[in-house]
This record gives C-alpha cells, structure tokens and sequence, in this order.
C-alpha cells in the first residue's frame, strides 16, 4: 500500500445487513487509491454491489465507517459525494437528448451555459460522440447509449467514477471493445474507477487491482497477475480462470518447495508461500497453460505418463483433458499447430510442470 496521501477512499470494519441477523457485507477493510482501477469481483450475492451503493450513499451503512478524503461520509448524501456513477442499464433521460443527458449533473450545479455546453461537448469528444448530441437515447445503439452515460459520469470532473456491471448488457465483441476504450480513458484521465463485476477476464484485463468477495468476505486483493498466479485460497484459484486442483499431505521440503504426496500414491514438488508442517493436509493449484506435454515435460521436475481423454480445438489452443495421478479430469492447454495437433483420444504422453507453476494453497 502507497503513502496515506495516496488513499483517497477507505473502507473501516464496513458492514452492511438487511435482517440483522446475515451480513451481506462483513469485516469490510479495503482502500481505494486515487488514480487507480479497483474492481470487485465475485459471483452474484457476494456484496460487491452492495459495497458500491454504500459508497455512492444509496445504502446505510450498518457498522464502520467509509472515508473520502479521510473524511466520513456517514452524513453526505449522495449529491453530496462528487461522485460519477454508471450503471448496466444506462439510466438515460429517454425524452432528453443526449447532450441534456450529459448536460444534467452541470444543469443540477448551475453552470453558466456557456461553460455546461464547452464541457459537454468535451465530454462528447472524450467517448467519439461528437456531432450526435441532438438524438435521442433510442437512437443509439448499445454501446453508444453506453458512451451517452460515461461521459455523464465524467463530465463534472468527480473524484471518483463508480460503474456497477456497465458492460454486462453488451454482445462479447462490443463489450471486449468497450473495456479497452474504458482502460485508456482511465489512463488518459488518470480518474479514480471502482469497477463491480462478475466476469473474470473483464477484471483481470481493466484493473489495476482485484478485490475478490464472497459471501460478503473479501478473499484477496492483488495486482490481475497476483490474484492469478499466486491464489490465496481454493475459492479464488477456482474463481479466476480454470484450475487444476490436487489434494494430499506434506511429506517435506526440497529447497523452496514443498513434497507432496497424493492419495494415489504419486509425489507433486509445489511451491508454498509459507512453512509446512508433515503430514499438514495440502491442497495444490495448477493452471492449464503450465502443463507441458511431450518430450519438453522430461526435463520438469514433475512428470508423469498420461493418457488423452479428450481434445476441443479452440482455434489458437487444444483444451486436453487428460488421465493421470489416480484421476481423469485433469485439463491442458496445448498450443494449436504444434504438439495440439497430434494428440489425440486414447494416446499416451508425458506431462510435466515446474514446481513453481503449482502453488500450494492457504487451508480453507
């Protein structure tokens, strides 16, 4: 974490519950820094939303506190707070044009107009709108209704911009091409941004970091490649792209790694963030693309014999889910035109990896 200058909104043992018996929102410590892209990621009911609404000031918090600026917010209203927010659905002005849409949050704190239409039609600029800003929301297409309500979110400069799902109503292709788009003004503007959503690949291509929630618990908060890599439990190993996961029980340490030994008997060296006790249960995580298969896993320090199960093209990979270890769901990725071409159901291969690719993970 940066200087305290750096922090420009904190979350205070936060909790947030509707019954007040289940908290939706639970222990809640999280800092935001300023010029950064923080998303919460988790699936639906983990309390990422709620966490947002809570910073915009559309819900109460029910314990803590939230700071901006090391000021409470507890008695701002949302008007108040000086923060932009997107939302999935637009939330467009339908019978206001788009440059009174944009005009809004400028006409609430009565600029001149001649200063709200300069800003304006920046802001129009910022997301390629220019020369539309007579139409109507309906007619516009998705993306640009989407582009409509970002630039409403920046156009008064706030301190910080909240966006709740805004791409989940977009096909793939518009929504691939819209985080981009999202990612560079961020850069380019150097706003603050906390981002909600449930899709992994979203997260880890926009964000600088990724708080992981479930059940109102953030389970990890790291850079895309440190949530990645370096899990900190099953459920984020499993959350955040595909996993292979083995169980079995420390039998030592060789160097920086630990020995495992599986119930089938076979030995995994793993690489673990803290010391081990034997006979400790362990419970390891493998990602596909580290899994090498043919004559390249001889020289890994683990190797084992396999047999193909299956193979799915995906035109740039094979997805190959192999038998192996006392299992038959463990899945590769294999480069396309190279060993992917000439695997096959039923043929048996080496498959290795590097003790370093295959983490040993916190107990649940």
């Amino acid at each position: 974490m940066g200087p305290e200058s750096e922090v420009l909104v904190r979350f205070r043992d936060v909790e947030k519950t509707y019954d007040g018996r289940v908290n939706v929102v639970d222990r809640l410590d999280l800092e935001i820094r300023r010029g950064e892209f923080l998303t919460l990621l988790g699936p639906s009911g983990s309390g990422k939303t709620t966490i947002l609404l809570m910073l915009a000031g559309f819900e109460a918090v029910t314990a803590g506190d939230i700071t901006l600026n090391d000021r409470s917010l507890r008695n701002v209203p949302p008007f108040r707070r000086n923060m932009g927010i997107v939302f999935q659905n637009y939330a467009l002005f339908p019978h206001k044009s788009v440059f009174q849409n944009v005009a809004f949050p400028l006409v609430q704190r009565r600029l001149s107009k001649h200063a709200v239409s300069e800003k304006v039609e920046a802001a129009l600029r910022m997301v390629d709108l220019t020369g539309l800003g007579e139409r109507r929301p309906h007619q516009l297409s998705g993306g640009q209704q989407q582009r409509v309500a970002l630039a409403r979110a920046l156009v008064f400069e706030p301190e910080i911009v909240l966006m709740d799902e805004p791409l989940g109503a977009l096909d793939k292709k518009l929504r691939e091409q819209m985080q981009i788009e999202i990612k560079h003004l961020h850069e380019q503007l150097g706003m603050t941004v906390a981002y909600v959503t449930h899709d992994q690949g979203e997260a880890l291509t926009m964000s600088d970091r990724v708080a992981i929630m479930n059940d109102g618990l953030i389970q990890q908060v790291g850079s895309p490649h440190e949530v990645y890599e370096k899990p900190a439990n099953a459920f984020v190993a499993n959350f955040i792209g595909e996993n292979n996961a083995f169980e079995g029980r420390i039998e030592g340490s060789d160097g920086r790694n630990c020995v495992v030994r599986l119930a089938s008997g076979d030995i995994i060296r793993a690489r673990s963030a803290a010391e081990r006790a034997n006979g400790e249960a362990a419970l390891l995580s493998l990602r596909p693309e580290r899994l090498v298969i043919g004559s390249a896993a001889a020289d890994m320090a683990n190797r084992f014999g396999a047999k193909v199960v299956e193979v799915i093209y995906f035109g740039a990979h094979n997805r190959v889910r192999l038998a192996m270890a006392g299992r038959d769901d463990i899945i590769a990725l294999a480069p396309a035109g190279t060993a992917g071409e000439a695997l096959a159901p039923g043929a048996a291969v080496a498959v290795g990896w590097a003790p370093e690719h295959c983490r040993v993970l916190a107990p649940e």
